[in-house]
């Protein structure tokens, strides 16, 4: 079938408002735009229709006469790709030469020649002989060979090259050998020098703390950020599955194209590029087709650097919607629709990168709407410049050095760093990472800064439940209390790098919190004897950063609205976290904690209350699973213990010298690794004593070697979970020397379980044991009433929950904590509330912390983690001193528990565990 001109595209309902949003996209002005979906036309059949749109829209981007914007068409019916050569590295770059090729040749006249200078750099190294080649120091052949490629479509450095003459390799006569004795070094060896230096500057930024993509994508590849690109890149790109290979391929190409769109002060050819880049796709293919792979890797590189510059419509397509999520519409008139809101208003952070536009095969029926519309406007009309390039040159140099006179009178009188003027609504503000941070209700203000769309959909969750207190109370229940506030607070966003909060357990916590106010609230709407509870939402920024700023808004807020009687959370063990702690304590507020487990959480302020067994607990249990347990592969008790923490982190501190201290038998041998990015420099003395190591593939190697020497080695694993999946991937590249290997991990590896793949799949030599702070299904088991509740309540709103990374969180302790927490602050509300008989108006912060300090009272409560009895006045500590602690076995069929010590419900009380029976510590 021929491609149709212009106006080919079929005419039928909805397409004219299809064209519209398309060529508003197209011809978007830059500081506009944003990501935006990947168009997929999905029909029954032959495809026909949607090859018919994409054949129509290459038309109206063509022109009559010249290109009207820069684009690609992939499966052109006239073969001009050509067939792919037999080498299989060639062969995959088939694809992408042929792209950059249409890309260039359709930039509009006066736009000057594209520049692809991240990808041509790749592609030279991808294309290089093995590495066994490259032996010499600093990859310097493979650098000379990426200037080979340079000088190929660069006439300075070819001019350069040829004014150097020729040397002995080149077959030089005598007078130009001489002569490249001489010139050689100027303008052969110091531009080459000088590309190296630009290339690694390209790939990598000017320092650590403003990284390029590549650097970004290497560290979450190898664990550690690149300090040499050619090396990384090296070991990186050869030997990698396609998609991978494709991945990054498309990464260097859109940071590229994203970078072609940027303005430059004396480069007028560049601002006269007004339009995106435009790629279209005939025929998607089925699901393991090359274009498909194609659109699967482009939408997600999209998507991991932020895009603007690149629209893509594809056609034909069948089975790609079932492997990534996309926005579905039904009709052309509908996609159009969703479109032109994406040019009006943007897409929202964690849309999905596609969307699905269903076509109904043969339904190319007579419009004459559609007709009439298209052949008034049968090609794009992007905006045309008034001036040549040489004119807006000169120009631009008069106007710039009026700015730049302007600027220096005006300088000293402008204030910056004025937060008051940011983007962010009510008591949000701008935080470290540049996301908003503060105290918000719901989900709608944290926009950018909320992390993935399970993170909102809880938040979501809540908001509904505030509204239905509000809608149900009026504020004031009939004959009952008002309602009161409670503000979870944690580290719900981050920016560029920043922790994902599955990984970081805020997810699951947040389930738990949401979870546990539907309980409460069901109880006090139903019986007026309660106090309903509304949830505001804390956000203290990637890791808690921004921990001890939001934490004074949270002050400012409770002294105005006087309902703010408690804040719950506090889930991560860090510095910043016990400075949030030290000021909500000095104001009053009362606190009860969630996951936080570091024994020094409870030395911040006498407000602070404590779920979850502390450090000091958790690490004399280990210490006792090491010493008794059968925790090798072959089922033996270990010989030899191996210790990995984190001496910045004050969560691993806290658990490895209470390990030390515990560990009675031997001496543990202690590794000591702090990530590249960790969140909070290093304390200014080591409180631990150990080999220290920079990188994490020097660790597994380090653990590799012990396990080779005594197979009947522990590694206890005391640093973040986080880290975990980093270590095990290097552990599986050199696992020749250490096939099994038997970790014992704190509770913070109940994260890594989360991960996809899972640990053990990973490294399928893993034998996974982890510390638990209380698996509900196992206590439900042994008649815990309030495990029972907790289970029903979570499978009523998430039993239905498939996804990869979130189905295993029925499991994770995190959620069972939150829910502990909130129903022991909301248990204290009720308390305190009854304690001014009925005088609704007495119940307030001071009343509760009284009730929290004398504890509960019935002596604390059966929780979904264990028995609860965190009060201060008896001795007690604000913890409870024999709190539940389990050792649960991971694995492909689930969790088995190894271990039970401590107290499950009333009245029963685990003191010994194991054949010995060993005593609980």
């Amino acid at each position: 079938m021929g491609e149709p001109r212009n106006g080919g595209i079929p005419a039928f309902a909805g397409i004219e408002r299809f064209v519209e949003a398309f060529d508003r996209l197209v011809t978007q002005p830059r500081r506009h735009r944003s990501r935006v979906p990947v168009v997929l036309f999905s029909e029954p059949g032959d495809g026909q229709v949607g090859r018919s749109i994409v054949a129509g829209l290459h038309g109206r981007l063509h022109g009559r006469e010249a290109m009207l914007a820069p684009h690609a068409h992939l499966g052109c019916p006239d073969g001009s790709a050509g067939a792919p050569p037999d080498d299989p590295v060639l062969a995959q770059l088939h694809l992408f030469s042929h792209v950059i090729r249409q890309l260039t040749e359709s930039m509009p006249q006066g736009t000057g020649r594209l520049r692809l200078p991240c990808y041509q750099l790749l592609r030279s190294i991808v294309t290089a002989p093995p590495a066994a080649d490259f032996a010499m120091e600093h990859h310097q052949e493979l650098k000379d060979r990426a200037y080979e490629a340079h000088r190929e479509g660069s006439g300075p450095a070819r001019t350069l090259w040829w004014l150097g003459g020729r040397d002995h390799a080149s077959g030089g006569t005598l007078l130009e050998l001489l002569w490249n004795f001489l010139a050689g070094p100027l303008f052969q060896r110091l531009p080459r020098a000088v590309y190296a230096w630009r290339s690694q500057r390209l790939m990598l930024g000017g320092s650590r703390r403003r990284p390029r993509w590549y650097a970004q994508w290497a560290r979450l590849q190898q664990g550690t950020p690149p300090t040499d690109f050619f090396r990384s890149a090296r070991d990186l790109v050869h030997g990698v599955d396609p998609e991978k290979f494709d991945r990054i391929l498309l990464l260097a190409l859109l940071a590229d194209l994203d970078a072609a769109c940027r303005k430059r002060l004396f480069h007028p050819w560049r601002r006269r590029r007004v339009c995106r880049f435009v790629l279209l796709v005939a025929e998607a293919g089925d699901e393991h087709s090359r274009e498909q792979r194609f659109l699967r890797e482009l939408r997600s590189a999209m998507e991991d650097l932020g895009c603007t510059s690149v629209v893509a419509v594809a056609g034909g397509v069948r089975s790609l919607a079932h492997r990534i999520p996309d926005i579905e519409v039904a009709t052309l008139s509908a996609a159009g629709a969703e479109l032109a809101n994406v040019a009006e208003h943007g897409t929202a952070p964690g849309r999905p990168t596609g969307m699905v536009v269903s076509v109904l095969d043969g339904a190319a029926a007579d419009d004459p709407a559609a007709t009439y519309w298209l052949r008034r406007r049968p090609t794009l009309a992007p905006p045309a410049p008034r001036w040549g390039p040489r004119t807006e040159a000169a120009s631009t140099f008069a106007v710039v050095s009026l700015a730049l006179v302007t600027v220096a009178a005006l300088v000293a009188g402008v204030p910056f760093g004025d937060r008051a003027g940011d983007a962010c609504r009510g008591s949000m503000f701008l935080g470290t990472d540049g996301q908003c941070v503060g105290v918000a209700e719901g989900a709608a203000s944290f926009g950018s800064g909320s992390g993935e769309r399970a993170v909102r959909d809880v938040l979501e969750l809540i908001e509904r439940q505030n509204g239905e207190v509000q809608k149900r109370t009026g504020g004031s229940a009939a004959g009952g209390p008002a309602s009161r506030t409670v503000v979870y607070f944690g580290p719900l966003s981050g920016g560029a790098g920043a922790e994902d909060p599955v990984r970081g357990g805020t997810l699951a916590e947040l389930r738990g919190i949401a979870l546990a106010q539907r309980y409460v609230n069901a109880q006090a709407l139903r019986s007026g004897e309660r106090v309903p509870l509304r949830v505001l939402a804390a956000n203290a920024g990637d890791r808690f950063k921004d921990a001890p700023d939001v934490a004074r808004h949270v002050v400012e807020l409770a002294e105005r609205d006087r309902s703010v009687v408690g804040v719950i959370g506090f889930g991560q063990s860090r510095r910043q976290t016990y400075k949030a702690i030290r000021t909500l304590g000095e104001a009053g507020i009362p606190m009860v904690g969630t996951s936080g487990t570091a024994d020094a959480l409870l030395r911040q302020s006498g407000h602070y209350y404590q779920m979850a067994p502390t450090d000091s607990r958790a690490a004399a249990v280990m210490a006792s699973f090491v010493q008794h347990a059968r925790m090798t592969a072959d089922g033996r008790t270990a010989r030899r213990t191996l210790l990995v923490a984190d001496p910045a982190d004050a969560y691993s501190a806290s658990v490895a010298a209470s390990f030390l201290k515990e560990h009675r038998r031997g001496r543990a041998e202690v590794l000591l690794y702090t990530p590249a990015d960790a969140p909070e420099p290093a304390p200014l003395t080591d409180g631990l004593d150990g080999t220290k190591l920079d990188a994490v593939e020097d660790l597994a190697r380090e653990v590799c070697d012990a396990v080779a020497d005594e197979p009947r080695t522990a590694v206890v694993w005391a640093a973040r979970g986080s880290q975990l999946q980093l270590f095990l991937n290097e552990i599986a590249r050199i696992s020749r020397r250490c096939p099994k290997l038997s970790v014992l991990g704190d509770d913070d590896v109940t994260t890594a379980l989360s991960e996809v793949p899972r640990p053990w799949e990973v490294f399928g030599g893993l034998t996974l044991h982890h510390v638990s702070h209380g698996r509900a299904a196992p206590l439900a088991a042994l008649g815990n009433s309030e495990a029972a509740a907790f289970l029903s309540a979570y499978d009523a709103v998430y039993g239905k929950d498939h996804d990869a990374r979130t189905s295993t969180m029925r499991d994770d302790a995190h959620v069972g904590l939150a829910w502990d927490a909130m129903r022991y602050l909301a248990l204290g509300i009720d308390e305190a509330w009854r304690g001014t008989g009925g005088h609704d108006e007495r119940l307030n912060r001071s009343l509760l912390q009284a009730v929290l300090h004398q504890g509960l009272g019935e002596g604390g409560f059966d929780g979904a983690t264990g028995r609860t009895d965190a009060h201060g006045a008896a001795g007690g500590g604000r913890f409870t001193e024999d709190k539940l602690v389990l050792v649960e076995r991971g694995g492909p069929t689930g969790p088995r528990t190894a271990l039970v010590c401590g107290v499950v419900a009333r009245g029963d009380v685990r003191a010994a565990w194991g054949p010995g029976p060993h005593p609980c510590p």
